[in-house]
């Protein structure tokens, strides 16, 4: 299948790879606003066609899916474009930063009739997938709880500083938390798309509160109680400040789910999965995979779905990412109203 690829930031590098590397793709193009990546990155990788003008890429009659890893504004333009020339879409999340935009592009890829998929790595990756499996199992009994929390290190952490300079690590904060909003939503999305998908409802209610370390418009760390339509509750805690200044870079991500007849937890330091059942007591490894790993099964799962004509059910929709961002917005804005 003819891809072309859109966006060669760090995000952009990773999917390129993965793309570059599939006996089942045919990588016809690439594009990005900086004319270094573009030459360095053909040349690494022989690709036919690379341009500065996105738009170039999106016409041209050879591409059938158009994946982008753009930055985050980007997104709305770039997927209009590729509806109104007729292709396919695998678009990084959040599918935007505005819940009116995200309307337009879902219902612009509805009218062209082509499939539409955001790249929500939770729906491929085996730890949250076996999390799912064990949740929606019925050993957990009647699901009552389910806790995600995913604390990362800050984008002007403390190696960061050292690595980049005090200026560059700043720029690259701004770029993440106040273009991208903050935690809550830049990577939050990931964790409503998964409460949803874990869960099987919709969200009824949305409250957090968060706090502000460094200044900017939205909160850096904050925490999100969800009451999902089938009565089950969610929190949701994200933060981009997590060891700021730790010698070592390091992350916390835990995700639990108590039920009336169980309960399971994993967590990254241990990478095991423990479960607590009538039935049974489970302590069972299960490593955490990598970046690439997942975006393969993501884009190997819409191949299948382009030669179908149909998304596979597991794969997260342009609706998916309108809800997503829906609810991560609800969030951000309960947090700015406390």
């Amino acid at each position: 299948m003819r891809f072309a690829l859109i966006g060669l930031g760090a995000a952009g590098r990773s999917h390129l790879q993965v793309l570059a590397s599939m006996p089942e793709v045919e990588l016809v193009g690439i594009a990005d606003l900086n004319p270094h990546y573009v030459t360095e990155l053909q040349e690494q990788h022989h690709v036919p066609l690379a341009t500065t003008n996105p738009q170039e890429l999106i016409a041209h009659p050879a591409v059938e899916v158009v994946a982008i890893a753009a930055g985050d504004r980007a997104h709305h333009p770039l997927v209009m474009a590729a509806a109104a020339a007729g292709k396919h879409v695998v678009c990084e999340k959040p599918i935007a930063t505005e819940v009116a935009a995200a309307r337009e592009m879902v219902a612009a890829m509805q009218a062209a009739g082509r499939l539409f998929c955001i790249t929500f790595n939770n729906r491929a990756e085996s730890v949250n997938r076996r999390v799912r499996e064990v949740a929606r199992s019925g050993c957990l009994g009647n699901l009552r709880m389910v806790r995600l929390v995913g604390l990362m290190a800050a984008p002007d952490n403390r190696l960061i500083r050292e690595r980049l300079g005090e200026r560059a690590a700043y720029q690259r904060l701004l770029n993440i938390c106040q273009d991208g909003k903050n935690a809550m939503f830049d990577c939050g999305v990931h964790s409503f798309d998964f409460a949803r998908y874990l869960t099987g409802s919709e969200f009824a209610r949305i409250e957090a509160m968060g706090y502000n370390l460094r200044g900017l418009a939205y909160p850096d760390h904050g925490v999100a109680l969800c009451a999902m339509e089938n009565g089950i509750f969610v929190l949701i805690e994200k933060g981009f400040d997590y060891a700021f200044e730790a010698k070592d870079y390091k992350e916390y991500v835990r995700y639990e789910v108590l039920g009336d007849a169980g309960s399971l937890a994993w967590d990254l330091d241990t990478q095991t999965l423990r479960v607590y059942s009538a039935t049974e007591t489970l302590q069972e490894p299960l490593p955490h995979g990598g970046k690439g790993d997942v975006r393969e099964a993501i884009y190997r799962g819409f191949i299948e779905s382009v030669q179908t004509g149909q998304l596979l059910p597991w794969l997260a929709s342009g609706e998916d990412g309108l809800k997503a961002t829906e609810a991560a917005l609800r969030a951000v804005d309960s947090m700015l109203a406390k």
